[in-house]
């Protein structure tokens, strides 16, 4: 099991407030030190990570070729920090430096508080404190490919990243989306869907016998995801592992595999969908959506999940039409759920080590 361990920590007064940063190596120290209770939808990449590598023996993802010279071993950065005249020590946000199968991870950050409740001040001075300790604790500023967060948690990181390495952000955002979710009061399982006459199917989860079917979903997949493109290989090493891993379900029509949905994120109350794939020949045939149902009921009923969470890119009408039939909140224009951090922006960094998630 991993090793606990404490690897540093840094203390600045700014103001009436003394702010601390911890940086851990060890998943455990992180969920001792960290309440991700309240704020669990919006730890639903940190928190997985943390719960999944206490739970495996202890080993790293080697570097990939393209990221040897700036490979870090996992990390996370904790931000604390107490008012004078107060004992209690808040934690404000955690970075993590992490990395997984295919790849090294982006930076991602989670905030204890929604960002709409903080102000600008308050979170560009912790952020560009993160930025600097992070900065030291790696061994190039290459690492650093992209960073996900809240979109004004983003914005902030990027200028103080650019500030402190003479790192460039690419125009474009490798990513914007809104974070949805569904609960099982709000899944609108029962629909047309069940009416309409269909070829006969299986919803069910992926056995190695699909691995050619999946393998050829997470290629397409990744062919609409630049820069996180994969070639074949990639493709069938992402597939093995999800179907290893038991974290793929598949729409079985005919011994064609027409969908698949990947849940890789979860923690105790939540469950995340990833990847949600249609074959081109089966596209707006209500397999996808079938599917996603078939899967939130199941992680909602069989494995009591309070939420399902997932990640819908702006501007992707097909897919928030898909899950908003499916019952998912904050679509179409609807509001969020209260004190929900709904819009996500990943911002990517020229001549860096690009990874992969």
């Amino acid at each position: 099991m991993y090793h606990q361990q404490l690897v540093s920590s840094s203390t600045k007064n700014i103001s009436s407030t003394m702010i601390d940063i911890q940086k851990f190596s060890s998943p455990r120290d992180v969920l001792a030190n960290v309440d991700f209770s309240q704020r669990e939808i919006e730890a639903n990449i940190i928190l997985p990570h943390l719960i999944k590598l206490c739970h495996q023996k202890c080993y790293v993802y080697p570097p990939s070729s393209s990221s040897s010279r700036s490979w870090t071993p996992d990390m996370w950065l904790v931000l604390s920090s107490t008012s004078r005249g107060q004992s209690t020590r808040t934690v404000d946000f955690i970075l993590s430096c992490t990395n997984g199968p295919l790849g090294s991870y982006p930076i991602f950050i989670w905030s204890s508080r929604p960002v709409n409740t903080l102000s600008r001040d308050f979170i560009h001075t912790r952020i560009g404190l993160l930025a600097e300790h992070l900065k030291y604790a790696l061994p190039s500023s290459r690492r650093v490919y992209s960073v996900f967060a809240p979109t004004i948690i983003s914005q902030a990181f990027s200028k103080a990243w650019s500030a402190l390495t003479c790192s460039i952000p690419v125009e474009d955002p490798y990513y914007h989306a809104t974070l949805s979710t569904v609960t099982l009061e709000s899944l609108r399982w029962q629909d047309d869907l069940n009416r309409r006459e269909v070829a006969p199917h299986c919803l069910r989860p992926a056995t190695m016998e699909d691995l050619m079917g999946v393998a050829y979903l997470c290629f397409e997949f990744a062919a609409t995801s630049d820069p996180f493109v994969l070639d074949d290989a990639g493709a069938l090493d992402e597939a093995r592992h999800l179907i290893k891993s038991g974290q793929v379900y598949v729409c079985d029509v005919g011994g064609r595999i027409t969908s698949i949905v990947a849940v890789t994120r979860t923690s105790g109350n939540v469950a995340a969908i990833t990847k949600v794939v249609t074959h081109p020949k089966y596209v707006r045939q209500g397999w996808a959506k079938r599917l996603v149902k078939y899967v939130c009921r199941r992680l909602l009923v069989d494995e009591k999940k309070s939420q399902i969470a997932l990640y819908v890119a702006i501007g992707n009408t097909a897919a928030e039409s898909t899950y908003h039939a499916c019952g998912f909140s904050g679509l179409f224009g609807n509001p969020p759920e209260k004190d929900r951090d709904a819009e996500w922006l990943e911002i990517g960094f020229h001549d860096s080590d690009l990874g992969h998630w």
